[in-house]
């Protein structure tokens, strides 16, 4: 009764710009809906892999954290031990009767780290990574840069008043047991090795680079050029650098890898939180964009009829 009221009282433009707002959010919603849904699905049927026998491609792994060659992190704003953060530093800003926070900076790190889930260990590249992580750090302060020690968490009415700068800081620690979902390679251990007449044109190519090694080299009779007799030295002595590089790269240990997929359908997901729980959170927020989508068409069907 008071929708039809509200309706009543419309013009016929007002009902034209609820209408399409209502539309245009219904299917925004929908298309959540689909999105929280696909990756929900994902999370709930992708087996999880060992990542010693893991198949090469997307594969789904759980594993305890450990440092990568970059060490462990320190995290810029509150200098707190990680190995992944993103950070932000908004300002707040007064707009008439209203106001809202401005971001003024902001970062993630890149650093690679592993994990380990006790049958081998992966390096985990976190660029472009979906990271959600339960572990995250929200204080005021009145300058851009956070005074540790000084800067505290004062309550949303002081920090309007007194302290201008939000710091928002998220974390993946030490140990922490995580669950990723990406794309999976193993290098090293004798795979990807090119054969021999692929790396003797490798090698070929990095020695034209110094024309003037190769004549010191192979330039038997002082001409000042290589001849076709020379160039035959120059190809089997490429061959059997070709043949010690390959034997060199065969004996490299193997490292597993899980980066961003190449394929955008594909998430890549870094996850503090359990399998179990990371798919709940998914469904619910499939319901809610559900019951959007459901309350916008409600208003759609009453400004229609």
């Amino acid at each position: 009764m008071i929708l039809e009221q509200w309706r009543a009282d419309l013009s016929s433009d007002e009902i034209t710009f609820y209408l399409i707002t209502a539309c245009l959010v219904a299917l925004v919603c929908f298309g959540f809906v689909l999105y929280y849904l696909k990756r929900a699905r994902l999370i709930e049927d992708t087996p999880t892999s060992k990542i010693r026998s893991a198949a090469q491609g997307y594969v789904e792994l759980i594993g305890a954290v450990s440092v990568g060659e970059a060490g462990e992190l320190l995290a810029p704003l509150s200098g707190i031990p990680c190995v992944w953060f993103d950070y932000k530093v908004q300002r707040y800003r007064n707009s008439g009767k209203n106001g809202h926070w401005h971001t003024v900076d902001k970062g993630t790190s890149s650093h690679w780290f592993r994990i380990d889930d006790k049958t081998d260990n992966c390096v985990i590249d976190p660029q472009g990574a979906d990271v959600i992580t339960e572990h995250s750090r929200t204080w005021y302060g009145n300058s851009q840069t956070p005074n540790q020690g000084t800067d505290s968490n004062h309550g949303m009415l002081s920090s309007l008043h007194q302290r201008r700068y939000r710091y928002i800081e998220k974390f993946i620690y030490i140990h922490d047991v995580i669950y990723a979902l990406g794309h999976f390679q193993s290098l090293g251990g004798g795979r990807h090795i090119p054969n021999n007449h692929k790396m003797t044109g490798e090698v070929i190519r990095q020695w034209k680079k110094n024309y003037d090694w190769i004549l010191e080299k192979f330039d038997k009779d002082e001409s000042g050029e290589i001849d076709m007799q020379e160039w035959e030295q120059v190809r089997k002595a490429a061959s059997q650098e070709a043949d010690k590089r390959r034997s060199d790269m065969s004996k490299m240990p193997t490292t597993h890898l899980l980066s961003k997929t190449p394929n955008k359908q594909h998430p890549f997901i870094l996850s503090t939180h359990s399998q179990k729980k990371l798919a709940k959170r998914y469904r619910y927020y499939v319901v809610t964009s559900l019951v959007c989508s459901i309350v916008c068409g409600y208003f759609v069907v009453v400004l229609v009829i």
